[in-house]
């Protein structure tokens, strides 16, 4: 087989959770000859390399030119380095959330736009201009290899990327206050809710802080690990679980489907996750949805329309507002006992979804590739 050639490789991400970034480490698993560069403010930048870790290695000087850029679910992001003249190939891991024109780049000036597969049926697209659009790259979703699963050391629980850059530009009080009350609603209820029914808990994942850390791990049995997880790690901890109770993220959800791994949703923390419980969950199971004292739905649907920020902030004060009442942390700790004691043994994952593929960071790393080789360069090879 003949050596890959070496090319030039600009990336961007929307930090919004850990989805976007964690596929980022899968396609840049595939290009071992890319020489990376990170676009973004001194921030974001940081929290992909911490994230990402030292098997990554970045370029600190840029080249005079690149040869391609790969953006995730950016859209800013890609208009801007499309500004730039360079070829982009823009990977949208969400298309079932985008309602208007400002929530996708300009298509005619990305090379491939690469929408990650889901069942279509159940939640058809309503952007304007990806409904009709036929220059969709349709690629399977993008995900660890699959492992075969050992199973035998209890649940795991991941609460996802709690802490995250603050895209939607939400006052730190309110973000930092909507952590604490999940957290209280919903994870601490959980663990007492699974030491009491003897269920052995292997590991509480999540980006989660110091003093909830010590908290946790207050609770639980040495031995048990808590806090965030390398990505290596993580997906060792998922070899050796025997169920995983973990928020509604698109990525983990994907994860778990492809190694065969039960599954319970807990309730949704942002406004990607409702759509994520409807369309990767069974017809008739229990996801754990907020009863509808804490979070009015029909409400949450008017407020779409005025976007992120205003469906986010809506979300993060119910969530707050229902952990300072007794009365409604009573009723979502009652849902969580209910769902956990009539989980079936499968989850509550559909396994049609199993259909939808695994090979999607392989499909974007050769687009890439293929990009970068039609450049009027001269390529050395790896």
């Amino acid at each position: 087989m003949p050596p890959r050639p070496k090319f030039s490789l600009l990336v961007a991400t929307r930090h919004v959770g850990w989805g976007a970034v964690g596929k980022l480490r899968l396609i840049l698993e595939k290009l071992p000859c890319a020489s990376v560069t990170l676009h973004g403010d001194e921030h974001a930048i940081a929290i992909t390399k911490e994230f990402l870790g030292s098997q990554h290695k970045f370029e600190v000087t840029p080249p005079p030119r690149f040869d391609v850029a790969l953006v995730i679910n950016d859209p800013l992001g890609a208009n801007g380095i499309a500004d730039l003249n360079i070829p982009v190939v823009y990977v949208d891991s969400l298309p079932y959330l985008r309602k208007t024109d400002d929530d996708v780049p300009e298509l005619t000036r990305v090379t491939h736009y690469c929408a990650q597969k889901y069942p279509i049926d159940l939640l058809p697209l309503t952007s304007p201009l990806l409904q009709n659009w036929q220059g969709i790259n349709w690629i399977d979703p993008i995900v660890p290899i699959p492992q075969s699963r050992r199973g035998g050391r209890g649940v795991v629980i991941n609460v996802g990327g709690l802490y995250t850059y603050n895209i939607a530009n939400l006052p730190g009080d309110l973000m930092n206050d909507a952590v604490d009350a999940y957290l209280n609603l919903v994870v601490f209820p959980l663990v007492d809710i699974l030491q009491k029914s003897d269920r052995s808990i292997s590991a509480i994942c999540g980006n989660i802080n110091v003093d909830t850390c010590r908290r946790l791990r207050a609770i639980v049995p040495d031995g048990v690990a808590v806090g965030p997880q390398s990505p290596h790690a993580f997906e060792r901890i998922l070899t050796d679980a025997d169920l995983l109770i973990t928020s509604p993220g698109s990525t983990t959800i994907l994860q778990a489907l492809s190694s065969n791994l039960p599954t319970l949703l807990l309730p949704a923390q942002n406004r990607s996750q409702f759509p994520n419980a409807q369309i990767y969950s069974k017809p008739d199971a229990d996801v754990m949805r907020w009863p509808d004292r804490v979070l009015d739905m029909a409400k949450l649907e008017r407020l779409y329309p005025e976007g992120m920020v205003a469906l986010n902030r809506y979300i993060y004060k119910s969530i707050i507002d229902a952990a300072a009442s007794l009365d409604l942390s009573d009723a979502v700790s009652t849902m969580i006992r209910r769902a956990v004691s009539n989980a079936p043994d499968d989850g509550v994952l559909n396994p049609r979804l199993s259909a939808l593929g695994n090979a999607g960071a392989d499909q974007v790393a050769r687009l890439l590739e293929q990009v970068a080789l039609g450049t009027p360069r001269k390529q050395q090879s790896c």
